[in-house]
């Protein structure tokens, strides 16, 4: 069963319309007696014009004489419900105002559709598939790019239940009913229910965890999501495809449907637009605060290795200096002095050293902790490293305070991190951080 044949001396026609597509009408071919010159456009053999009823239609049809060979136009549509659904997507798209023809092939053959609708100026071009067997996803895909790359729109069409390709190319499920009412749009089509919270500048979701990466309130993205639309006649459907009212659409938003294809309003994808930028401004908005936080992180670990650094440093002078101080006391004063173990915060961090039982000199105190001691530390010699040292500790001494400099080879060292390090009197780089701090008497 064909729709469409060669006439010897009219060329192509589509025996469904009355005027055959030529002007002509089926009297002129139908039980003549004389058979009419009909041809198949694909193998060439002789057909003839049928006609009979099925329920509610009234049938024209071309079918092949005796003896045919294979035929992949005769083969191509096998099955009355195939048959019936090309007619009614030929008739749909007429009563659109749009022409419609049968079985029209691309010219390289890539491809070859079942109903072609065409609009009254030719701007647009829609392949109706009926896809009645069964198909792979990729196979379907493939056709479906080939119709893209010639500039062909498409809507495939199948009353199969189960059709796993249905969301990976533009489709839609059909249903006949049994009581001969209109066929049905029961899948495929969808809208789009919107919900945003009430207050838009803070969303109620976000206070899970896992929303905005702790980085405090965010606005609402919105939470709406695609529902299927309900079953609707299929003339309803065509006639929205041939006025532009209904297009294919890859879902962007949904956790279930995000990415697969639905035919829907312009309507509805505004309000998808709407969720699908708001979606797009929070996590600009996140992706911000987290890089701050990052950024103040960086220099949070930048500053405590820099600290620690400095510390290790400290160390490092005071160590170097033990040696030169006690011969410099010993000098002055014609005895060994004692010199502690490590810097002490009553002595703004710096080694006490004591002569006599008292308290004489500090070995390298740290300048930002003097002015809270100055009254302490004014009677004491203070010993600095360098120059550089003397000068920052004499802006913060008392008045007249005597500091000395001393030079000693001190070992340079890398910067450390912020695991513990080995320091001078057994303490660590991270204890002497907590001794500095007070940390170790809590």
């Amino acid at each position: 069963m064909v729709f469409v044949g060669v006439h010897g001396e009219w060329g192509r026609i589509d025996v469904t319309q009355a005027d055959l597509g030529c002007g002509r009408d089926r009297a002129s071919i139908y039980k003549t007696k004389r058979p009419a010159p009909l041809t198949c456009y694909e193998c060439d053999w002789r057909l003839h014009l049928v006609h009979k009823t099925h329920g509610a239609y009234d049938l024209w049809f071309l079918r092949h004489a005796n003896q045919a060979p294979h035929c992949e136009a005769r083969a191509a549509g096998e099955g009355m419900a195939h048959h019936l659904l090309k007619l009614d997507l030929a008739h749909h798209a007429r009563a659109a105002g749009w022409s419609a023809e049968y079985e029209v092939a691309a010219p390289d053959g890539s491809w070859r559709a079942d109903v072609m609708a065409t609009s009254p100026d030719g701007s647009r071009r829609v392949a109706l598939e009926a896809q009645m067997a069964s198909i792979s996803i990729a196979d379907i895909e493939a056709r479906t790019d080939r119709y893209g790359e010639a500039g062909v729109e498409v809507c495939w069409f199948t009353d199969r239940k189960t059709a796993p390709w249905l969301e990976n190319v533009p489709s839609v499920q059909i249903a006949r009913p049994d009581d001969g009412d209109p066929v049905q749009v029961t899948a495929g089509p969808a809208r789009f229910e919107p919900a945003w919270c009430d207050d838009r500048t803070a969303c109620d979701w976000c206070d899970r965890e896992d929303c905005g990466a702790g980085v405090g309130p965010l606005p609402c993205e919105g939470h709406g999501k695609w529902e299927p639309a309900a079953p609707f006649p299929l003339e309803r459907f065509v006639a929205a495809i041939c006025q532009n009212a209904t297009r294919p659409h890859r879902l962007r938003v949904g956790w279930d449907t995000k990415g697969k294809w639905r035919w829907i309003t312009r309507r509805y994808f505004d309000m998808e637009e709407e969720q699908f930028q708001a979606h797009i401004r929070k996590y600009q908005i996140v992706e911000r605060l987290q890089a701050v936080q990052q950024r103040q992180q960086k220099a949070r670990q930048a500053a405590e290795q820099e600290h620690v650094a400095a510390i290790e440093a400290l160390l490092q002078r005071q160590k170097a200096l033990i040696k030169p101080v006690t011969e410099f006391i010993y000098h002055e004063a014609g005895a060994y002095p004692s010199v502690a173990r490590d810097g002490s915060p009553e002595f703004a961090m710096g080694v006490p050293v004591h002569l006599g039982g008292k308290p004489y000199a500090v070995i390298c105190p740290v300048a930002s902790r003097v002015p809270a001691l100055r009254r302490r530390l004014a009677p004491l010699v203070l010993f600095a490293a360098s120059e550089r040292e003397r000068s920052r500790i004499l802006a913060q001494a008392a008045p007249g305070q005597r500091i000395e400099v001393l030079t000693a080879a001190v070992t340079p060292t890398s910067t450390p991190e912020v695991p513990p390090q080995p320091a001078q009197g057994g303490l660590t780089v991270r204890q002497a951080v907590n001794r500095m701090f007070g940390l170790d008497r809590m």
